[in-house]
């Protein structure tokens, strides 16, 4: 795990926020913004920002999804959040999914995380969707938020 410095999170939000849509791709509460890098998830609530960056809208099967999620506390308590990172075919069942990571974050900053996942060599081509899911984090032991980042990928054979 990484840290990241406050005024990074806010820059790669800025870049991007005047062109910030409506998540078609996302989650309640999940926008979109275009940045030079590429899209970047983003999903705000009760005092926790989260970015997901790096994704790409096709992929091989045998390759490795990689992403980077960034998680900012903008409370001034201390936070412990979990992350799961999921492939999801049909009916929302994952297909693939990489080890839980729990991070925490102390007040008033920011913390970066890769998460990747190995596509199997024998996965079907087809639609899928990547999941990034926090369950509900805690501030200090009180559990509030949860949500879930998704975007639309497409699989093509090895």
């Amino acid at each position: 795990m990484e840290r990241v410095h406050r005024r990074a999170v806010f820059g790669l939000w800025a870049t991007g926020a005047v062109s910030a849509v409506s998540a078609a791709c996302g989650g309640r509460g999940t926008s979109v913004i275009q940045t030079p890098d590429g899209p970047v998830l983003q999903l705000e609530r009760d005092e926790f920002l989260v970015l997901v960056s790096g994704f790409q809208p096709v992929y091989r099967a045998g390759e490795h999804v990689a992403v980077t999620v960034i998680l900012n506390n903008q409370s001034r308590r201390f936070a412990t959040a979990r992350v799961r990172t999921r492939i999801l075919g049909r009916g929302d069942q994952a297909v693939v999914e990489a080890e839980v990571a729990s991070v925490n974050v102390r007040p008033t900053d920011a913390t970066s995380l890769e998460r990747f996942v190995l596509l199997p060599n024998n996965m079907s081509a087809g639609d899928y969707t990547l999941s990034i899911e926090l369950p509900p984090w805690s501030f200090e032991g009180r559990q509030v938020g949860g949500g879930r980042l998704d975007t639309p990928i497409r699989i093509e054979p090895a």
